[in-house]
């Protein structure tokens, strides 16, 4: 006589836990492929914009980012030595502030100038230039913001339509721009006197310049044409840009890291730009 073996109740409670285990299973590996997503995707924009405006007409500049500004009305920018961080100027107040390279207020120095548009970082002192427009006035200045020396440049004009940029070559040598009425070009000897003026034709004004290594040359800005012109040593136009925001007023090029950094006078941003000539 056969004899059935009774159902074991652990074999009703396996199945449960069977169950169980392959929801378990199912449950991680839904969230492995999550977190592998985001691995993928890159962690979260931090201070960047989640919303760029349009590409920069021209091949060779790509739009990559743009940070809300914490000052107000940015003129001209600067890459210290290191390419760490930047720095610019506001001419009201005008004031001398250091930023980061996604455009955080580092710090912002002592010394108050008058209508500053134009800053250049010296590396062979670690120091800084800046120029105050109405005066005509090219002011040097330590990190700290105390004045080394002062130099008025023979230049007359009308108000609002003096310098607007300055930059140092690889040997030191040092370039501004008079913005408009007329738009020139400078070279300074080392006293910081006008040794070298052209005058400039190819854009309705002239508001910022960044010393281009590469090409021995320089990146020239306007803000009235709202484009960015790389010019060879004598400020003719190699190449132009047509840039995708208003009132563009200063330019920093890390050419190591194909990186260019412009700033917005009216939406107080920063805009950083890959150079992928």
């Amino acid at each position: 006589m056969s004899t059935s073996t009774p159902r074991s109740r652990l074999s009703g409670t396996g199945a449960v836990l069977g169950r169980a285990s392959g929801g378990r299973a199912r449950w991680a590996t839904w969230v492995g492929f999550a977190l592998l997503g985001l691995l993928v995707a890159g962690p979260p924009a931090d201070r960047a914009d989640a919303k760029l405006p349009a590409q920069a007409s021209g091949s060779g500049l790509s739009l990559i980012a743009s940070y809300d500004l914490s000052v107000s009305e940015p003129s001209d920018l600067a890459l210290d030595g290191s390419g760490t961080s930047l720095w610019t100027v506001t001419d009201r107040p005008g004031r001398v502030h250091q930023l980061s390279l996604d455009g955080a207020l580092i710090r912002t120095l002592k010394f108050v100038g008058e209508d500053l548009e134009a800053i250049a970082y010296d590396p062979s002192d670690h120091t800084l230039w800046v120029a105050e427009e109405n005066l005509r006035t090219v002011i040097h200045l330590d990190l700290q913001g105390n004045v080394l020396s002062r130099h008025p440049l023979a230049l007359t004009g009308k108000k609002n339509s003096g310098i607007e940029g300055l930059c140092l070559d690889a040997k030191g040598h040092m370039f501004a721009l008079n913005e408009k009425d007329p738009g020139l070009f400078l070279e300074l000897d080392s006293k910081r006197d006008i040794a070298v003026r052209r005058k400039l034709a190819f854009a309705g004004d002239y508001s910022a310049i960044s010393y281009d290594p590469k090409h021995d040359g320089f990146w020239i800005v306007s803000d009235q044409s709202q484009k960015l012109f790389q010019c060879d040593r004598k400020a003719a136009v190699r190449r132009e840009f047509g840039l995708p925001f208003p009132k563009p007023e200063g330019i920093a090029v890390n050419e190591a890291a194909k990186r260019a950094y412009m700033v917005s006078d009216s939406e107080h941003k920063l805009y950083v730009f890959r150079l992928e000539d």
